[in-house]
């Protein structure tokens, strides 16, 4: 079985903290993505993918022009790490199963449907704690 995680995640989460935490200095200027990749040593392409992503799912708005960027769409108490990740991962599950074996049966096939069940149990789980965790909770 194999999983994985991605730290598009983190960096998401990470975005959206800089620009609060900007915003609550009283800097309500768009930041500009190459800024915030600078700042967050975040590569600037994976920076740029990650905030597609977070203005996709409406977290943050992105203004053209040469006083553009990005600002939070809403405030932080109101985004949750679970909105965070359907919006860096969109489509994606929480856990990635590897269930293409050669190994062949009616036993085989019981054990990679207890495989399953067991790690949609533990999303599920996941899910539920994530969606009760707003990003202002991890300032505190």
């Amino acid at each position: 079985m194999k999983m994985a995680y991605s730290t598009a995640l983190s960096q998401g989460i990470s975005i959206l903290l800089y620009i609060h935490g900007l915003m609550e200095e009283d800097c309500y200027n768009y930041l500009s993505t190459k800024l915030i990749s600078e700042q967050l040593n975040i590569p600037a392409p994976t920076t740029v993918k990650v905030i597609r992503n977070l203005n996709n799912a409406k977290l943050t708005i992105a203004k053209e022009g040469a006083k553009g960027g990005i600002l939070l769409a809403r405030p932080l108490s109101e985004i949750t790490i679970l909105d965070v990740f359907l919006a860096v991962e969109p489509g994606n599950a929480l856990f990635k199963l590897h269930t293409n074996v050669t190994l062949q049966g009616k036993e085989v096939d019981e054990v990679k449907q207890r495989i399953t069940d067991s790690l949609q149990a533990a999303e599920r789980a996941m899910q539920n704690h994530l969606k009760e965790v707003r990003l202002t909770d991890l300032l505190k």
